[in-house]
């Protein structure tokens, strides 16, 4: 069975969960590899995360942190007694550590139980990973007013990449390609978007689908894709305007699909409307790659955030 702890790391550790220790650095003396990142709620969407995330972390040679958010354990107890909740978050985190045990028996799996909001913790976590994977239906008013929310926060405000695992509909087509979709940010975010789509694809065996929506009467000079990454079969494939809807046609179903997160708002950090479309929409696993850094946006930001 797993063990537990909390990983928050703005507080110190609570003393009533019990600590996992770290998983042991390499043979050699390098240090680990950066952690995949799962985010479970004990729903059976997450629970699709999870073997996407399983199968991702032993693809890359990595770990697997699961992660429960449970804001409900945050209320203090008497000293020396265990929060009443604190069953429940453990069967969730057991029956997660399970579903990745049985989908990549060799994967190194841990979870962690971190009284805190969700999109908070998430992000914390998030912060010394190399992916972030969130399950989500988007079928129903609980999907949509707690589940969505929690996904676009994370994936705009995350410096790591971001997957989010769509309730499953079938398997997807051998030999189908990874798509790239750009155009959907500032034209400097597009060459990431490609460039984790191409590893992606590689990994998977597969070719890439790189999807360019022009503006009408766009004069600027199309990328050669295919000429940076000449060991991938690339197809690009122009589309007028940036429709999501004509983006999902084009591309779906797909192993998964890329994009930039975008900037969204200064205020918030939340997702714009196309990226909040694909994010109910898309019934493959999409892929949102954060925007290039630009410094001179945090001054304007923290002005925003303050007044």
């Amino acid at each position: 069975m797993p063990t537990s702890t909390s990983i928050a790391p703005s507080r110190a550790p609570d003393p009533q969960l019990p600590r996992e220790p770290r998983p042991a650095a390499p043979a050699g003396g390098d240090p680990p590899a950066a952690p995949v990142v799962v985010g479970v709620d004990g729903g059976e969407c997450a629970l699709a995360a999870v073997r996407w995330a399983s199968e991702e972390a032993v693809r890359r040679g990595t770990t697997l942190r699961i992660v429960h958010a449970a804001p409900y354990l945050g209320r203090r107890t008497e000293p020396g007694t265990v929060p009443p909740e604190l069953r429940r978050a453990r069967r969730i985190t057991a029956a997660a550590y399970t579903q990745a045990r049985h989908t990549a028996p060799t994967v190194a799996a841990a979870t962690h139980l971190v009284p805190g909001e969700p999109a908070r913790v998430l992000l914390d976590s998030a912060a010394d990973a190399q992916l972030v994977v969130l399950g989500i239906a988007t079928t129903g008013a609980f999907d949509e007013l707690v589940v969505a929310p929690v996904a676009q926060r994370v994936a705009a405000r995350s410096r790591t990449p971001v997957v989010v695992v769509p309730r499953p509909r079938g398997p997807v087509p051998e030999g189908r390609p990874v798509a790239a979709l750009l155009g959907l940010g500032d034209p400097d975010d597009d060459e990431p978007v490609v460039r984790w789509a191409a590893d992606r694809a590689r990994r998977e065996g597969v070719p890439l689908l790189v999807l360019q929506p022009r503006p009408r009467g766009s004069g600027a000079e199309p990328v050669d894709w295919a000429a940076r990454h000449p060991d991938l079969g690339i197809a690009v494939q122009d589309v007028p305007g940036a429709d999501p809807r004509e983006l999902l046609r084009a591309v779906c179903p797909a192993p998964v699909v890329v994009l930039g997160a975008g900037h969204g708002s200064l205020l918030h950090r939340l997702l714009d409307g196309p990226h909040r479309y694909l994010l109910r929409h898309c019934t493959s696993p999409l892929a949102m790659i954060p925007p290039v850094h630009r410094p001179e946006d945090e001054p304007r930001e923290e002005i925003v955030a303050i007044g």
